[in-house]
Order: C-alpha cells, then structure tokens, then sequence
C-alpha cells in the first residue's frame, strides 16, 4: 500500500519534503502589487482607485463638500440616526472589577456619541483616520480624545501600508494599524482597493446634474415661466431713444414701473411653454432618488412619492435596516478595538470589557413571547440565560420556583375543577382537534420536530387559527397540570 511506501522512507520524504519548501518559497508573497505588471506607475504610492474620482480628475478631499448639499445632507443625516438613536452600553463580561471601573470612568469622560459618528463617516469616505491622544498619570495611560483626520493627510502604498504624508519626513510616516495611535475604520476594503468603498463617489455625478439642472431650470422659468415684455417704438425714434425705451422695458420687468413715449405701446404676451419644464423637475427627481440609493439602499423613507405604498415602505425600511445594522457592527468593532488598545497599554491580559448596542425593545418582547412558548413546553430558563439575554442585571431579578408555588397552603388558587374543564372542553367546538394535538404532542419527543410535523398534518390551517389553537391548548393544559399537583 502507498502508506507502507511513506512509512518506509519517512526520512527521505521529509528531505525531498523540505528541499521543495525551500525551493518554491511556500512561507513567501508571490502575486504582489508592486510586481504586478500594469497594476500602477508610483510603486510606493498607492493611488485611491475609485472609478468616480478617477475619471472626474478629483481627489478624495472633493467629496466633503457633497455633504453640503440638501439631499446628501438628509440622506447621511437618516442613515447615521439609525445607529446614533440607539442605545449603548458597556458589558463587564470576564473584567476584573477595578479595571471595568477605570474604562467607565473613561466612556464617562470622552464623548462617545462624536466618535460614533466619526466612524460612520467611513462608509461615506471608504475610511477615515480616527487619531487618539493619551495622557499618563501614577497608575494608568489613559486617552483624553479621540480626533478625526481629513482623509487626503493619508495614503497606502502597494502593500497596503499606511501612511501620513508627513511633510517633515519626506511626506511618507508609516501608521501602524495595529499600533496604539489610530484608529481606521474602513467600508469593504480589499487588497485591491485599501481604501474601502466611498458611498459618496456614488454621488458625485447625481449632485452635479441636480445643480446644472437646477441652473437650467431656473433660466427655463425666468424665460418661458415669465410673460415677455414688447414695445413698439415709432420708426422716427433715433437710436439713442430705441436704447433708452429697452432700457426702461428692462426696468419695468424688475420694478413694474417705467416711462415710455406718448406714442410707444408695450404689450405681455405669454409663452406657454411651460409643460417643458417637466424634463428638468424629472431629471432633478431621478438624480434625488439615485442619491438616496447610493447611501440609504432605497428611496421611500426620504422621498415618498404617488407610487410609495404600505407594503413598499416596508420592504425598504428593510432594506435600510439591514445597513443600519452593517453600520452598528462597523461601530461596534472599532471601538472594541480602541477596548483592547487601552488593555495592551494598561494591563495586557484577556479580560476586556466588551461594548455593544442595545437591542430594540420591541424585539426584546418579541424573544418574550418565543421564551414563554418555550417555557410552555416545560423548559425552565435560569437567572444568567434571563440576565444575559433581556440585559437585566444580577440584583434585579430573582428566579422563584415555581414547584413551590403549587403547594403552598397559605396562597389560595382559584383553578377550575376538572368538571368545568371538561365541560369547555366538551362544548369547545374545536374539540376534536385540540384532544389530537394534545394526544399528538404527548408521542413526541422533541419541540421543534412537533411544530414541524404539526404543520403537516394541518396544511390548510393559517397561523392565526394554529396560534389561538395553541393558545388554548397550553392555558387547558396548565389548568390540568395544576389541578393534578393541588390534588396529590
């Protein structure tokens, strides 16, 4: 066999083994950027290859000045909400209790909220440099701020290092990513493209075509909009008065007030041409929209038209909070990150609080009412599962067992006798079906094969009916339960 031949010339396999190794490199980088023939000319500068910049001739520092303007501004606005307006906190998870006390009194001291929203500028920039400024005292370095950079202060080279064009050094100071002085968070940065996806180059061509049109449309109005003004001079008028009466029609358009000749007329006569003014209002809505795609991933939560409907809204509040939740993760992993840059400062070992968001309290009713389903099914949940999942805290809650509370004498329980049961149960008329999933559910085993199987034997039943069935089912069935434990 071919395993007896390797366990013969075991020895003289490894050799070849690693004479191959050495020989072709494994351990080393072959396909790099700077030997990559056609890749770019400036082998120590990496070039941002956004498409958009690229053939606009502009360089990244463009950009910032799209924030001015009134539907990037909104869209940034609503997309940066989504992830401001939701609640924070800081988990102590394995930390030692003095050191969880000095990284509280540091999210107390910086403002938490303008790094936040510091780096959510990445997705709009593809990156932003986020510099962090240290102090030291007896015991501890400790940050006292944390300041974004303008992006066009920075570079990669071809190896996807990153630099300050430090103009002391030669405009070329290396950053170390994983060093102790910047953060960077970064929109789907690639080996190709380090510096990440910039939503706003998306942008840039739709805010110029809203301002040229704007420009167009404006001088469409002023032109067809507005009544023309003729006057009619007499033939004998010299030159110098032909002058002087367009000189006071031009006057009369402005201040509705002029003097003319005795013997001049001036008449309005309107254009009509107004309709065509629908080609600029269509341009400036579609670049609007395309804007609001670019950095929302839809268009009904900022521009609702005719044609937005219920369901519609729906499908695109969807779709903005699953960007929403891309950015929380950006967030939560950079800072996270800044967590155990203090840690390796101050006391190098594992034990790191860890920062994250508040889920919505809606959904937290929602994993009630799963959870309940669940304890309907006997399974009891203990105090860690309940604090960890629903962020209560270990003083605030205490798990009661609920055995005890059957048998306790001094507590009255008003529970039906097995009599009135019955008789629901008799003139229910669903009762046929609810005594078949009774009997069906006590032949299993296991909850989430039962539902399965439950939706089989029942197709035609929607989720409403199956939920009242349910429903009654349990609240029968714990008023039997009950009743047995009263009774023994």
């Amino acid at each position: 066999m071919i395993f007896d031949f390797f366990k013969k010339n075991r020895n003289k396999s490894e050799i070849i083994n690693r004479s191959l190794i050495k020989k072709n490199s494994i351990f080393d980088t072959w396909a790099n950027a700077k030997d990559a023939q056609g890749f770019f000319a400036v082998v120590d500068k990496l070039p941002n290859p956004d498409i958009v910049l690229k053939n606009a001739g502009k360089t990244i520092s463009v950009l910032s000045n799209l924030e001015n303007h009134y539907q990037v501004g909104a869209c940034i606005e609503s997309r940066k909400a989504g992830t401001t307006s939701t609640k924070w906190e800081l988990n102590e998870n394995n930390c030692p209790k003095n050191h969880f006390d000095f990284y509280k009194e540091i999210f107390d001291y910086l403002d938490i909220y303008r790094l936040i929203e510091d780096i959510l500028d990445a997705p709009m920039y593809g990156y932003n440099p986020i510099e962090i400024n240290w102090q030291k005292d007896k015991n501890y370095i400790f940050p006292t701020s944390l300041v974004a950079k303008p992006q066009e202060w920075f570079y990669f080279n071809s190896e996807g290092q990153f630099f300050f064009k430090d103009k002391n050094q030669g405009g070329k100071r290396e950053i170390e990513l994983n060093g102790f002085k910047f953060l960077l968070p970064r929109n789907k940065p690639t080996y190709k493209n380090p510096y990440g996806k910039a939503k706003l180059s998306s942008c840039f061509w739709n805010v110029a075509f809203i301002n040229g049109g704007m420009e167009f449309w404006v001088k469409f109005a002023e032109k067809y909009a507005m009544p023309y003004m003729f006057g009619k001079y007499d033939r004998s008028m010299s030159e110098k008065e032909q002058n002087e009466f367009l000189e006071a029609l031009s006057n009369l358009i402005q201040d509705a007030v002029s003097v003319i000749p005795s013997d001049g007329t001036v008449e309005i006569v309107n254009t009509g041409g107004t309709s065509n003014s629908a080609i600029y209002s269509d341009l400036i809505t579609k670049c609007e929209n395309n804007i609001s795609k670019a950095i929302l991933g839809q268009t009904l939560t900022t521009d609702i038209g005719a044609s937005g409907s219920y369901a519609a809204s729906n499908t695109h509040m969807g779709v903005r909070e699953d960007i929403i939740n891309s950015d929380k993760l950006l967030v939560e992993t950079t800072i996270n990150k800044f967590i155990k840059i203090i840690n390796q400062i101050n006391f190098n070992d594992d034990n790191t609080p860890i920062f994250n968001f508040i889920e919505a309290e809606d959904l937290g009713v929602e994993k009630a009412k799963r959870d309940n389903l669940i304890k309907s099914l006997g399974v009891k949940f203990n105090k860690e599962y309940i604090t960890k999942t629903y962020g209560y805290k270990d003083d605030d809650i205490d798990i009661i067992d609920e055995t005890t509370d059957f048998n306790d004498k001094n507590e009255s329980i008003n529970i039906p006798d097995s009599e009135f049961i019955n008789l629901s149960l008799e003139k229910n008329p669903m009762n046929s079906s609810i005594q078949s999933i009774i009997d069906f559910f006590q032949k299993q085993k296991d909850a989430e094969t039962a539902l399965e199987k439950l939706e089989e034997l029942y197709p035609n039943l929607d989720n409403e009916e199956l939920e009242k069935m349910l429903a009654k089912i349990i609240y029968i069935s714990e008023l039997k339960g009950r009743l047995d434990v009263q009774n023994k």
